[in-house]
Order: structure tokens, then C-alpha cells, then sequence
């Protein structure tokens, strides 16, 4: 008797189930969908977009940059490097980098620049050692400085070209392509020493102020220097080793 009577609860169920379980199939769908909905606007002119990104990338004071070198620059030996970078109240600059030194690669060195000398330790976790003024090898915070660093590239594009949208650190960027002079390119990195224009690709956050999201220059064929920054604006503070 008793399964005569749960029966045809079950059999009455089945029908509410699954109702319950096509609205959360469908509902979800619904929901990828939105997820990967595309921007299908018409690209921002890229000359406005540049000047309007260097004006905003003169104005700020801090940044955290993520720079890869892919192939081989033999004026910069470095694989990669990771740093807080700020030009307020001074010029500082603090990270790790992997460095290419007598043909053998060091990786996670840490640095840092202050009062315009530059510290490192050749061992990972090993004791800073001041190597001197930073400008003799390489001085990173000089990529914000306004009159000759990333704020400088950006106005200096010729040809440039927006060409689609892409994600660069979680945002949504507008891709930029188009050509650097050589000196812009020896302002923000004197030792390549170039002698022609490079290729360059900046992407653009096409949102707000139009912070730089990532930027790209070729300074020989198929080698490159890529420069990714995200946290503008954010507090670094960076104390001089042995202090």
C-alpha cells in the first residue's frame, strides 16, 4: 500500500524537476552568452587615443611594470624583469629581474634604484651591492620620466593605426600599431642605440583616461621589448639597502 501511494508522488515530480533543471540549463546559457558579448563599436581614432594616453601616462608618478624581452638584444640583457617604479617625492625603483651575465642567465636578482644608484644581489636572497649611478646600465624609473620615457613614445608614433581590441591584465585595450623614431626609442633606452625608426604596438585602455595598458617596440627584426603596467598611481615606497 504504501508504494502504491509514493509512486505516483515521484511520477508527479519528475515534471517540476525537470522544469528546475531546464530553467538552470537555459539560465546558465543565458549567462555565457552575456559573458561573451564582443565590443562591435568602431575603433577610436588611434592618433587622438595616443594623445590622450600620453598626456594621462605624463601625469602619473607610479606604476608596476612587467618587461619580457623576446629574442635577443645584446644591449639589453634582460630575459625579464618585475618592478614597482615611482618618480614622487624621488626616483625609485625596486623589483627582480633575470639577467643574461657572461652568457649565463641569473634569475629572480633583485634590484633596486635610489638616489640614483643602482643596488643588486647576484644570488637570489644575497646581499645588495651598489653598482653605481643607474643611468651607466640601466635606469628604469626613467621610463616615467615625462619628457623621455613612455609618455614620450606614445606622442612620438607616426603611422599609427588602431586594429582591434584586445584583453591586456584584465582590461579591455584598443591595439595600436605603428612606428617609433630612434629617438624616442635611445630616450627611453639609450643604450640600443638605434639608427632607424622601430615598429611599435601600444594597447590602450579605451575607457576613463586612457591609462597604458601595454606597450610593444621592435628595435631589430623578430626581437622585442615588451612592456606591461598595471597598478598607476599606486604607493611604492622603497628603502635604500643597508638603511
Amino acid at each position: 500500500m504504501h508504494s502504491m501511494q509514493t509512486r505516483p508522488r515521484a511520477v508527479r515530480s519528475l515534471p517540476t524537476f525537470a522544469a528546475m533543471l531546464m530553467a538552470i540549463l537555459f539560465g546558465s546559457a543565458a549567462l555565457v552568452g552575456c559573458g561573451s558579448k564582443t565590443n562591435d563599436a568602431p575603433l577610436p581614432d588611434a592618433a587622438t587615443l595616443l594623445t590622450d594616453s600620453a598626456a594621462t601616462t605624463r601625469s602619473e608618478q607610479s606604476v608596476h611594470l612587467q618587461l619580457t624581452v623576446n629574442g635577443e638584444i645584446k644591449e639589453l640583457p634582460i630575459a625579464t624583469l618585475s618592478g614597482d617604479l615611482t618618480n614622487a617625492p624621488a626616483v625609485a625603483a625596486q623589483g627582480t629581474a633575470d639577467l643574461i651575465f657572461l652568457g649565463q642567465k641569473l634569475t629572480d636578482v633583485g634590484f633596486v634604484v635610489v638616489d640614483g644608484d643602482l643596488y643588486g644581489a647576484i644570488t637570489k636572497g644575497g646581499n645588495m651591492q651598489n653598482f653605481g649611478p643607474a643611468a651607466d646600465i640601466y635606469d628604469i624609473s626613467a621610463i616615467l620620466n615625462p619628457e623621455t620615457g613612455l609618455a614620450n613614445v606614445l606622442s612620438s608614433f607616426t603611422d599609427a593605426t588602431s586594429v582591434g581590441r584586445e584583453a591586456v591584465s584584465g582590461s579591455d585595450a584598443v591595439k595600436i600599431t605603428g612606428t617609433v623614431p630612434a629617438e624616442a626609442v635611445n630616450k627611453i633606452a639609450p643604450q640600443l642605440k638605434a639608427t632607424a625608426p622601430s615598429p611599435g604596438t601600444a594597447w590602450i585602455r579605451e575607457d576613463g583616461d586612457h591609462q597604458l595598458a601595454q606597450v610593444m617596440l621592435e628595435p631589430s627584426p623578430g626581437n622585442t621589448i615588451t612592456m606591461t603596467l598595471t597598478d598607476w598611481g599606486k604607493a611604492v615606497t622603497v628603502a635604500k639597502p643597508g638603511s
